[in-house]
């Protein structure tokens, strides 16, 4: 055993690093299809911030359904169905999202497209193993700290993520999503991915492309890799726009502000930051799972520009 891995360890280390490259992304390339064609069942536990939750999961492979159940805190469920989402205990009333390129129902699945953007590198990282399963680790590591990078355990048969971590600029580990138990090709009873509500999923309009004259707002300089990717008027003259680099995204908020409010706010939550302002009028808001030097880089940016500018 300690031969062959002393060997493996060998072949890792001559490898040229554009073969191991190659090799991260012809796996990352099999996570989207495992994500939305497979049948399993388990249970989720997230590490985020000094707390942990535990979510039981169902995803049926046919018609690309699933069911999240929040098994610890207040009651939660999101179900989705191809593109639509519901939010069940998160308000007064069930939500539905409609998602979109820019807007992905699963980190996972936008993460399995990173190899081939310019703002993050992919690489081999070895083996282990997860709720049980044999599994290969693919690094995705940010190529600037504007954005965090990945760890990613996928299942060694079918490339299912059996576990993600978010990595800081020095590789620490700041969230983490695992499996602690996982039937995989069980496929779930249609009870287990109805909604306890009994509301039926809505589809609701997503946020327009950018290129809409009557948002004559913008961030002039985002980071590296960073374009609008969305963009909607709001009342008063504002704006909501979604930045992102394909991977990483940040909403952005511009409202009229009905005191006269000067200075900021910092807010975070686990991996997500939050960075305001009010100026001359106005609340400026950028909010993402992003660093916090890239919240405050676009609400202390964003200014009212003609929407062609």
């Amino acid at each position: 055993m300690i031969a062959r891995r002393f060997a493996a360890l060998l072949l890792l280390l001559w490898l040229p690093l554009s073969a191991l490259a190659d090799e991260a992304g012809e796996w990352l390339a099999r996570v989207g299809p495992a994500l939305r064609g497979l049948d399993y069942q388990g249970t989720l536990v997230v590490v985020a911030d000094g707390r942990v939750e535990t979510l039981r999961v169902f995803h049926a492979g046919s018609g690309d359904r699933e069911r999240l159940v929040a098994l610890s805190g207040p009651p939660r469920e999101v179900i989705r169905d191809g593109h639509r989402v519901m939010c069940i205990g998160t308000g007064d009333e069930p939500v539905a999202y409609d998602l979109d390129q820019a807007g992905r129902w699963s980190a996972a699945l936008a993460v399995s497209e990173a190899a081939g953007l310019g703002s993050y590198s992919a690489r081999m990282a070895g083996e282990g193993r997860v709720a049980g399963h044999a599994a290969v680790r693919v690094e995705v590591r940010a190529t600037d700290a504007w954005r965090y990078g990945y760890r990613l355990w996928l299942e060694r048969s079918s490339a299912l993520p059996l576990r993600v971590d978010l990595l800081d600029s020095a590789g620490r580990v700041i969230e983490q999503v695992a499996f602690t138990e996982l039937a995989l090709g069980a496929a779930p009873d249609e009870a287990d991915l109805r909604p306890s509500a009994g509301a039926p999923l809505q589809r609701i309009s997503r946020l327009p492309p950018p290129g809409d004259g009557a948002v004559a707002w913008r961030v002039p300089s985002p980071p590296a890799g960073f374009r609008l990717r969305a963009a909607r008027p709001l009342p008063g003259g504002g704006a909501h726009l979604l930045y992102s680099d394909g991977l990483a995204s940040v909403s952005v908020y511009a409202e009229p502000s009905a005191e006269a409010l000067r200075g900021g706010l910092s807010e975070q939550r686990g991996a997500v930051h939050a960075r305001a302002f009010w100026l001359e009028g106005w609340q400026l808001l950028a909010i993402g799972k992003v660093p916090p030097a890239t919240v405050e880089h676009f609400a202390r940016t964003v200014r009212p520009v003609p929407a062609d500018g």
